[in-house]
């Protein structure tokens, strides 16, 4: 949706946690898998519509976090992943729960 907000502000927050992870995964020598988000074309009818899907994009960022921090000892890991998932539950979930 462009300009829109959320949108427009959480795109430009998910890059910088995709460069966060690349980071990581650079570091620690651990193979970058590719993001089928970047070859998938998705389409949405209403506004509405959209802000449900980043709801339950963010819900499902946040349990994957969960599943990362329980099988996960690198400190540093752990507090990119705390980071990470504190964004979308606490500004990314909320921004989409209020455009809906």
């Amino acid at each position: 949706f462009g300009s829109v907000i959320p949108f427009s502000t959480i795109v430009q927050a998910e890059q910088q946690h995709v460069n966060v992870l690349v980071m990581q995964a650079e570091k620690y020598g651990v193979e970058v898998p590719a993001n089928p988000g970047l070859t998938t074309s998705i389409s949405f009818s209403t506004i509405e519509e959209a802000c449900q899907v980043g709801v339950d994009a963010e819900t499902a960022d946040a349990a994957l976090y969960d599943g990362l921090m329980a099988v996960t000892e690198n400190a540093s890991l752990l507090r990119v992943y705390s980071n990470l998932q504190s964004a979308s539950l606490n500004s990314h979930l909320p921004a989409f729960e209020a455009c809906r």
